[in-house]
């Protein structure tokens, strides 16, 4: 994860997002991401929590 925000940072990259699941979330957090909205979705007729997260630069 740290040379992925090198790297946008040398690109002048200013928002990064990701949908994230809920074990991934932490980590995500742990590297200055923050939760923007907590949803729902569908796959293969279960509903899963996931979080779209982003970190500015």
């Amino acid at each position: 994860m740290n040379k992925i925000h090198q790297e946008a940072k040398k690109k002048g990259i200013k928002r990064m997002y990701s949908h994230v699941s809920i074990t991934a979330k932490p980590f995500f957090e742990h590297f200055g991401f923050a939760v923007i909205k907590q949803q729902q979705v569908n796959i293969r007729g279960q509903h899963l929590t996931n979080f779209v997260m982003e970190k500015l630069f």
